[in-house]
């Protein structure tokens, strides 16, 4: 869930997941190829705690119900393209 802090206007993530997941995806580029383990790994390795069904899970909730301005599209076999909207 996105908070919105009253005096900046910013929207606040909630949850160290969610940050982690966020925060790799801001440093992924337009067209990025993402495998799902070694992705997972990543955000792991970073902090989070989450398994690959979560991770794939983000992905639908980042454009269906958090609106971040990003979809995954799924490739198959645990592989996803990230495209940003415009």
């Amino acid at each position: 869930m996105i908070m919105t802090d009253l005096f900046t206007l910013n929207p606040e993530i909630r949850g160290v997941n969610k940050k982690v997941f966020w925060e790799v995806v801001n440093e992924l580029p337009d067209g990025a190829i993402i495998r799902i383990t070694p992705f997972t790994q990543e955000l792991r390795r970073r902090g989070a705690t989450i398994s690959e069904e979560s991770t794939s899970r983000y992905m639908r909730y980042a454009r269906l119900q958090w609106g971040w301005g990003v979809d995954f599209e799924a490739q198959g076999k645990g592989v996803y393209i990230l495209r940003r909207q415009q």
